[in-house]
């Protein structure tokens, strides 16, 4: 037997301390003794009992004042008292029950007897404790802005606080009992590939339920984290990362157009290398003065490179918020000419011409420039044959799909390219060539607008092809 139950025993009678001690060992208490109740009243303050054996009849402070006391002691009010006495008349009784006493027993007490009520005294005690802590802990997460659910097998819920249920759009008075996945219908579980296994911990990927943007509500991204109590049980927590990923979008958006309006400023500066190389036309003075310039404007593009990669915008994708088809071929021209590509081939429906896509105007370019640069950047030879395909796939949404001939990619990295944060940015700091914040960034943009994204090795020959699946207005 296995109690694990805290007995203080207050008792000023050596031989009754043998006894007990004896008795209540052979149960598995742990126990602690003291011989008056002064030592009685601090050995509970350190020992914490679960129960405590209180005699009356003590030298100096008796036990129903050590019992008033305890009762007054804010960690140790609670704490259930049996007590010992030898006095049967019943003012006695009331009086220990005023004291706050819980049982009482005649000493000698029975074995069985004494045995049994602290077994039942300290089952009931436990139990209490167990709906307070539980008590205790439903408030705190009640009062939390994260969500909170309990789940049997992955769906059935047990529990959900306030903030779960805002989330989820459940009301309090909903008594449907559907499971969670089916109160998740109207989110996108992203990325696919990281819900198949659904509710299995991921060590690698990250899960997202996103709502996608609409007029009258920006996107709402919840981030997904499994705690597993056991094989059955499972601990959710909806975590919201929407202003995170917007500000991540929001740097990434903004570094992309403004170094795009640098560039050919920028580019300006290279004319000084050109007229250091004819020196000998110029007086010492002259020469000086230009090496002091070419110094600076190097600093200058430098420093201008930086700020760009740490700046911020918050209203650049909202300035337009459509983007008609009929200009993709001019988009497409102009990110060609701006980065020196190969001539693209464009494939585009015609019955698309007159369609808008949900996303603006800069939003499609910087979605755009990001996958012809990276198709530039990790070709061989930097020279790509790029083709692009935008087809109808329903009355509601098109697929635009960018292919190019470079080189195929690991299994492993094509299934996590889109995740956001995967592996603490692993793959936004360059370790796996590729792999930078822009995939990521390119996801959000499209998740967060209702579309979905892909990207695989081409079957036809060497190369990337990546499908986005947009939706029209």
């Amino acid at each position: 037997m296995d109690n694990n139950s805290r007995l203080l025993i207050i008792d000023d009678d050596e031989y009754l301390r043998e006894r007990l001690d004896i008795l209540l060992t052979a149960e598995d208490y742990q126990l602690e003794f003291a011989t008056n109740g002064v030592e009685g009243l601090e050995k509970a303050k350190s020992f914490m009992p679960d129960l405590i054996l209180l005699d009356v009849m003590m030298p100096g402070m008796n036990g129903f004042e050590v019992c008033e006391h305890i009762r007054k002691t804010p960690n140790l009010a609670e704490v259930p008292i049996i007590m010992l006495t030898a006095l049967d008349d019943r003012d006695s009784r009331l009086r220990g029950i005023t004291a706050g006493a819980d049982d009482f027993l005649s000493k000698p007490p029975d074995k069985i007897e004494l045995c049994t009520r602290i077994r039942s005294i300290t089952r009931l005690n436990r139990y209490r404790r167990l709906l307070t802590e539980r008590s205790r802990f439903e408030w705190a997460i009640e009062q939390l802005d994260e969500g909170f659910l309990l789940l049997n097998n992955g769906n059935e819920i047990r529990y959900m606080n306030s903030a779960a249920r805002l989330y989820l759009g459940i009301p309090t008075e909903d008594k449907d009992n559907k499971h969670f996945l089916e109160y998740v219908e109207t989110y996108k579980r992203e990325p696919e590939e990281a819900w198949k296994n659904w509710p299995a911990q991921e060590s690698q990927s990250q899960r997202y339920l996103v709502r996608p943007e609409t007029k009258q509500e920006r996107p709402l991204w919840l981030q997904v984290n499994v705690f597993s109590q056991n094989l059955n049980e499972q601990l959710v927590h909806l975590h919201d990362v929407s202003e995170r990923v917007a500000l991540r979008q929001q740097m990434w958006s903004f570094q992309m157009i403004v170094s795009h309006k640098l560039r050919t400023p920028l580019n300006a500066f290279g004319v000084l290398p050109m007229l250091l190389e004819d020196q000998e036309e110029y007086s010492q003075d002259t020469r000086k003065m230009l090496k002091i310039l070419q110094t600076a404007t190097e600093r200058l593009q430098q420093q201008v490179i930086e700020v760009l990669q740490y700046a911020d915008s918050s209203h650049l994708l909202k300035l337009n918020t459509t983007f008609p088809l009929s200009k993709l071929q001019s988009v497409i021209t102009t990110i060609q000419e701006d980065i020196a590509l190969n001539p693209i081939t464009v494939c585009q429906d015609k019955i698309l011409q007159d369609k808008t896509l949900t996303l603006s105007v800069q939003g499609i370019e910087l979605v755009l420039r990001e996958l012809l640069t990276n198709a530039k950047k990790f070709h061989p030879q930097q020279s790509p044959d790029i083709e692009i395909s935008i087809k109808s796939l329903d009355t509601q949404t098109v697929t635009l799909t960018v292919s190019d001939n470079g080189q195929h990619l690991p299994t492993e990295i094509l299934s996590q390219v889109w995740i956001p944060y995967y592996q603490h940015e692993k793959f936004f700091s360059g370790e796996i060539q590729g792999m930078g914040l822009g995939l990521a960034m390119i996801a959000r943009m499209i998740w967060g607008s209702g579309g979905k994204c892909q990207l695989s090795n081409r079957e036809d020959r060497v190369g990337i092809q990546v499908t986005l699946t947009l939706a029209l207005t």
